[in-house]
C-alpha cells in the first residue's frame, strides 16, 4: 500500500519503545474519570432542562417522535415537521437508536446517549495527543480542553441532533487512520456520513487529506465513496422522500436561489462575497471557535481542511443561528479544531527540539490553552463555570408543577397540538403538532403574509401542503386534534413573542366552540375537543 512521507505537516509517527507499548497507560484512568464527570454533569443538565420545560427542545421532539414511530415499525414521518424526516435530513444513524424505544426509551434516553457519545470523543484525542506529542500530561490537557470547549457544551445542551454523534465518529476515524486501522477508519467514516448528509462533506475532505498525507488507497476509497453518497443523498434520496427537494439550499439566498448559482456568484463577485463574509458577527464566530484553544490549531492548518465545508456554509448562510457557536452547526468543525490543536502542539515541540527545556515549553503552551478554554467558558460558555450561569434555567418551580399537572390530563395516545416548550413531552405519539399548526386558518393573515415560502413551510408544516400558492385552500380539512396544550407564560414561537397573534389564535380557538377547557391555571391552558353529537 503506497504511503507518502511520514514527516509531511507534522504527521510523523515517533516509534515508542516496545516496552512502553505493552504497558497499561494508567493515565487513561484519569481520562475516563474526566469523561465520566463530564457525562454525569451534562446528562443531568440536559435532562433537567427538558424535565423542567426550560428549553424549546423542538428538534428533540421531532427526532423523538420519528424514532418512536420507527420502533413501532411505522414510517419515519414527523407530523411536527410535516414530512418524512428522511426528506428533511438524511440521517440513517437514527435506526440504531430504535432499540432504546423498545426498552421504554424516551427523550432522556436520547439526551443521555448524545452526551455519552460526545464525552467519548475525549478518548481518541487523548490517544492521538499522547502518540504525537509524547506527553501524557499534555494529552490529558487536550482531552480536558475538548470537554471544556464552549462550542461542544452548547452543542450538547441544545437539543438532540444526530450530527452530534458524527463528531465522535470523525475523531475515531482520524485516530484509526493514524494507527493504520483501515477497517475501523472506513467504519467510522461511514458512521459519520450516516449521521447527516452535510457531515459527508467533512468525510470527503478528510479522505482527500488522508490521500495526500497517509494512505492513497484509503483516502481514495473514502473521498470517492463519500462524494457518491453525498450526490445520492442530496439529488436522489432526499427528493424521493420530499418532493419539494432539499429544504435548506434557500439559506444561501444572499448569493443565489440554488447551490450552484450561489457558488458561481461567490467566485465571480469576490468583493461582494468578502463584504458578506467580513461582518462583526462572523468575526465573533471565528473568535469564539479559536480563542478557547489559544489559536493553536492555526499551527497545523492542513488538519482544519475537513472543517472548511461546514465553516463556509455557516459563514455565508442567511440563517442567523449558523453564525454562532450556540447551536448544532459546529458539529463538523469541532473535531478538526482539536485534531489541528494536537498537530499544532506537535509542531511547536518540533521547533523546540534541541532546547534543554523543550518539554516544559510545550507543557507551558498546553497550560495556556487550558487557561484560555476555562476563561472562554467563564466568559461565554453555558456550563456552571460561566459568569452567566443561572440555576433557575434548570430547576423546577410552582409553575413547572402546574404544567406537569395539566399535561397529565392528556392521554398517551391522543393527538395534540402543543406550544414549543411543551412539545417534547408529548412527541411520542402518532400525531403531534407545534401550535399554532394545524390551526393556520385562525392565524391573522397579516402575519402569514410576512413569511416567505420556507417560513410558511416551517411554521405551518401540515397546513402548507394543502395551500395553493401560499394561500389556504377553502374548506381544507384540519386533522382531528383531540387536545391543545398551551402555556401563556413561555415562548410563543413560531409566532412573534409580543403575543398579539398568539392571543388572537387562542381566542378564536376557544370561541369556535369545538374545544372546551379541562385545565386553566397559572397561564397553563389544556383544551379538549368536545364530543360529537
Amino acid at each position: 500500500m503506497e504511503q507518502t512521507a511520514q514527516t509531511v505537516h507534522g504527521a510523523e509517527r515517533p516509534d515508542a519503545p516496545a516496552k512502553e507499548k505493552k504497558e497499561f497507560d494508567r493515565v487513561l484512568i484519569l481520562v475516563f474519570i474526566i469523561m465520566a464527570a463530564y457525562a454525569a454533569l451534562f446528562t443531568t443538565l440536559c435532562i433537567m432542562r427538558y424535565a423542567n420545560f426550560r428549553a424549546s427542545n423542538l428538534d428533540t421532539a421531532i427526532f423523538s417522535q420519528v424514532v418512536w414511530k420507527m420502533s413501532r415499525f411505522q414510517a419515519p414521518v414527523s407530523t411536527i415537521r410535516g414530512m418524512n424526516l428522511y426528506g428533511d435530513h438524511f440521517a440513517p444513524i437514527l435506526v440504531l437508536l430504535v432499540p432504546l424505544y423498545w426498552v421504554r426509551g424516551n427523550v432522556p434516553a436520547l439526551l443521555t446517549v448524545q452526551t455519552a457519545v460526545l464525552a467519548l470523543g475525549a478518548l481518541p484525542l487523548y490517544l492521538l495527543a499522547r502518540d504525537k506529542v509524547g506527553s501524557r500530561p499534555v494529552a490529558v490537557a487536550v482531552a480536558a480542553a475538548y470537554l471544556t470547549y464552549p462550542a461542544l457544551q452548547y452543542l450538547n445542551l441544545f437539543d438532540f441532533h444526530p450530527e452530534a454523534l458524527g463528531l465522535t465518529f470523525l475523531l475515531f476515524a482520524f485516530l484509526a487512520i493514524e494507527r493504520k486501522k483501515y477497517g475501523w477508519f472506513y467504519a467510522c467514516c461511514a458512521g459519520a456520513a450516516f449521521c447527516k448528509e452535510d457531515m459527508v462533506l467533512a468525510v470527503l475532505v478528510l479522505g482527500i487529506v488522508v490521500y495526500f498525507l497517509y494512505d492513497r488507497r484509503a483516502g481514495k476509497i473514502v473521498a470517492i465513496g463519500s462524494f457518491v453518497y453525498f450526490l445520492l443523498a442530496v439529488l436522489v434520496l432526499l427528493p424521493a422522500f420530499s418532493p419539494a427537494g432539499y429544504q435548506y439550499s434557500g439559506r444561501l439566498g444572499q448569493f443565489g436561489q440554488t447551490p450552484s448559482e450561489a457558488l458561481k456568484n461567490m467566485v465571480l463577485h469576490p468583493l461582494r462575497t468578502f463584504n458578506i463574509l467580513a461582518t462583526r458577527q462572523n468575526l465573533r464566530y471565528v473568535f469564539d471557535l479559536l480563542l478557547p484553544v489559544a489559536f493553536l490549531c492555526l499551527f497545523a492548518p492542513v488538519f482544519l481542511l475537513p472543517a472548511i465545508p461546514a465553516f463556509l456554509i455557516n459563514m455565508v448562510s442567511d440563517f442567523e443561528p449558523q453564525h454562532t457557536i450556540a447551536f448544532q452547526y459546529t458539529a463538523a468543525i469541532i473535531p478538526f479544531v482539536f485534531i489541528a490543536v494536537v498537530f499544532g502542539l506537535r509542531r511547536l515541540k518540533t521547533w523546540a527540539e534541541g532546547s534543554p527545556r523543550a518539554g516544559k515549553a510545550v507543557g507551558a503552551v498546553a497550560v495556556i490553552m487550558v487557561l484560555c478554554v476555562v476563561g472562554a467558558n467563564i466568559y461565554y460558555g453555558p456550563s456552571p463555570l460561566s459568569g452567566g450561569w443561572r440555576t433557575s434555567a434548570y430547576t423546577s418551580d410552582a409553575h413547572v408543577e402546574t404544567i406537569r399537572e395539566g399535561l397529565s390530563l392528556i392521554p398517551d395516545d391522543a393527538s395534540v397540538s402543543a406550544q414549543v416548550f411543551l412539545l417534547a413531552h408529548l412527541a411520542e405519539r402518532n400525531r403531534a403538532y407545534r401550535f399554532p399548526d394545524p390551526f393556520s386558518s385562525l392565524v391573522d393573515r397579516s402575519f402569514v403574509l410576512t413569511l416567505d415560502k420556507e417560513g410558511m413551510r416551517i411554521t405551518f408544516p401540515y397546513s402548507f401542503r394543502s395551500w395553493v400558492k401560499g394561500e389556504p385552500r377553502p374548506g381544507a380539512p384540519v386533522p382531528g386534534v383531540e387536545y391543545v396544550a398551551l402555556d401563556r407564560g413561555t415562548s410563543k414561537l413560531p409566532l412573534p413573542e409580543d403575543g398579539r397573534y398568539y392571543r388572537n389564535v387562542v381566542r378564536r380557538l376557544e370561541a369556535g366552540g369545538e374545544y372546551e377547557p379541562v385545565f386553566d391555571r397559572d397561564g397553563v391552558l389544556i383544551l379538549k375537543k368536545r364530543a360529537g353529537p
